[in-house]
């Protein structure tokens, strides 16, 4: 019982961290395939987060 709370909690933190990244919760399900979670490791490791991509247009803009 405790184990199964505490996946779900940890389901609902990695989702909330990967939507803050700028990515689908949705991501966090095929995280729970054995191959692709390491392959989706490396991905979100590795690629440009779209929120670091919104940040830096936003800076780029001129201020009026």
């Amino acid at each position: 019982m405790i184990g199964l709370v505490l996946l779900v909690l940890s389901v609902v933190a990695t989702v909330k961290i990967v939507v803050k990244a700028g990515y689908s919760g949705v991501w966090v399900l095929c995280a729970l395939l054995p191959i692709v979670n390491i392959v989706l490791f490396f991905v979100f490791a590795f690629s440009d987060w779209p929120v670091l991509q919104a940040a830096r247009a936003a800076r780029r803009q001129p201020q009026p």
